[in-house]
């Protein structure tokens, strides 16, 4: 509870006086938060709010072909690029905002602010009744003091006004970071990771599932397949991060 209080007062305190941009260092101006205006341009967008069929809903539709579940898969998207070629900026801000010594969940905020600006009015944002981070196992959450996905939700809330559900999708395993797992380990890291408790209240509600970086997709479609028997239950998916080129 002590490492959760210290991590949010921090972060609090970092948006009210606000010194030196995260990804570059320089001074900020009053009226910025955490990331300067020229580095937040530069982090490269993937733009796919404008693209159908973008690279995320092909590499979900793919899994949910594979998985011989009845997945009511809308759209999905990731605000940008986290690949070592073209997003190592939006990498190092994901990195300095989870690890280190002064972990930063208003990094992922102030993005996830940004991102929302940019896709108010896309099809991610149709029809959506509820914003659902990717959960931490509790013993994790100890250990962090912060969701990052679930910071990501009140960086979109604040923008789209979408309600945050963080009580129904729950973690009941405690699996190896995935960041440290071998691509084709991803699917067995995840099996049987998820529940939700009460799943009929969200009888004929439009999720948007929310995590910091989409690589594999295999945490998502965890969390998909445990959403199949639930009627009328609608997905799309959103990410700050794509691990692709």
């Amino acid at each position: 509870m002590q490492s959760v209080f210290s991590t949010c007062w921090r972060a609090i305190w970092e948006v009210m006086l606000p010194s030196c941009c995260a990804a570059c260092g320089s001074k900020l101006m009053q009226e910025e938060q955490l990331i300067c205006p020229s580095c937040m341009a530069s982090v490269p967008r993937t733009e796919h709010a404008q693209l159908p069929n973008n690279g995320v809903d092909m590499l979900f539709a793919e899994q949910i072909r594979s998985s011989h579940r009845v997945i009511h898969y809308q759209c999905g998207a990731a605000f940008a690029y986290y690949n070592r070629e073209r997003g190592q900026i939006l990498r190092s801000l994901i990195e300095r905002g989870k690890f280190g010594d002064h972990p930063n969940p208003n990094i992922f905020y102030v993005l996830a602010r940004e991102a929302a600006n940019e896709y108010v009015g896309s099809a991610l944002m149709e029809d959506i009744d509820l914003l659902v981070p990717v959960p931490l196992h509790p013993r994790r959450l100890r250990e962090r003091g912060f969701n990052q996905a679930e910071w990501i939700c009140k960086g979109l809330n604040d923008v789209c006004k979408i309600p945050i559900d963080t009580q129904h999708l729950v973690r009941i395993r405690n699996n190896p970071h995935q960041s440290r797992s071998q691509f084709d380990q991803r699917e067995d890291n995840v099996r049987d990771l998820f529940s939700i408790r009460y799943p009929e209240e969200w009888k004929n509600k439009h999720i948007l599932l929310v995590d910091d970086v989409i690589t594999s997709g295999a945490t998502m479609m965890a969390c998909m397949k445990q959403m199949t028997s639930i009627r009328g239950c609608r997905i799309s998916v959103f990410a700050l991060g794509w691990a692709h080129s």
